[in-house]
């Protein structure tokens, strides 16, 4: 085999898994939560031009890579909507993320800052919402 097409092949299956990696799912209907009684639920609210919500994601995906088996997590992004998966492909967001925001089932007002992460009990019920920057180990500690 070529040394040239050595190269390409590696670098046809790099782009994959870089694209695997970071491929999150957009959840296109709004979520029942009742389908998650018994687990805890993150939902982290982001925006590509928030810098702090940027610089955030590598600690979200760790985090749901991490708890993918205990806790379900989903992200909402307050971008232009009609560019989701861009903005998606462009943070490297790897966990779901919600076409329709939630806030509402949680009768909260407007979301006040970027970025804000809720946090629901394996009760159903609203636990915390954390603002500003959380790390791995933050959203751990809260769901403790």
């Amino acid at each position: 085999m070529s040394r040239a097409f050595q190269s390409l092949v590696l670098a046809g299956v790099l782009a994959l898994f870089s694209t695997v990696a970071f491929s999150s799912t957009i959840i296109e209907k709004p979520i029942n939560f009742s389908d998650y009684k018994g687990k805890w639920v993150v939902i982290s609210y982001w925006a590509t031009w928030c810098s702090i919500c940027m610089g955030e994601i590598p600690e979200l995906n760790a985090f749901y890579k991490a708890h993918t088996n205990d806790v379900v997590m989903f992200g909402f992004n307050y971008d232009d909507d009609g560019n989701l998966s861009k903005h998606i492909q462009q943070s490297g967001v790897a966990f779901p993320t919600l076409r329709h925001d939630p806030k509402g089932h949680f009768k909260l007002g407007r979301i006040r800052g970027l970025p804000t992460m809720l946090i629901i009990g394996p009760d159903g019920g609203l636990k915390h919402v954390l603002t500003g920057s959380q790390s791995r180990q933050d959203i751990e500690n809260a769901l403790r």
